[in-house]
């Protein structure tokens, strides 16, 4: 009896970012559902600090860091 061996299928994917800018901008939204959850909860003066720089600057650096 002749057993076939299973081809394995090596599938390829193309992430456009490296994976330091997937922390980063992974950094990014965690900052900003941070951010809603303090306006949630009434602090204000946090969640825009949270808001501000993890959707206006943590994640476009993330979204920048293309090649890394």
């Amino acid at each position: 009896m002749v057993e076939k061996k299973k081809e394995e299928k090596k599938t390829n994917i193309y992430l456009p970012y490296g994976k330091k800018a997937y922390v980063v901008q992974g950094i990014g939204l965690l900052m900003g559902i941070i951010g809603f959850v303090l306006t949630g909860l009434g602090d204000i003066t946090f969640s825009v600090i949270f808001l501000v720089l993890g959707l206006v600057v943590i994640l476009p650096i993330g979204l920048w860091m293309k090649g890394t």
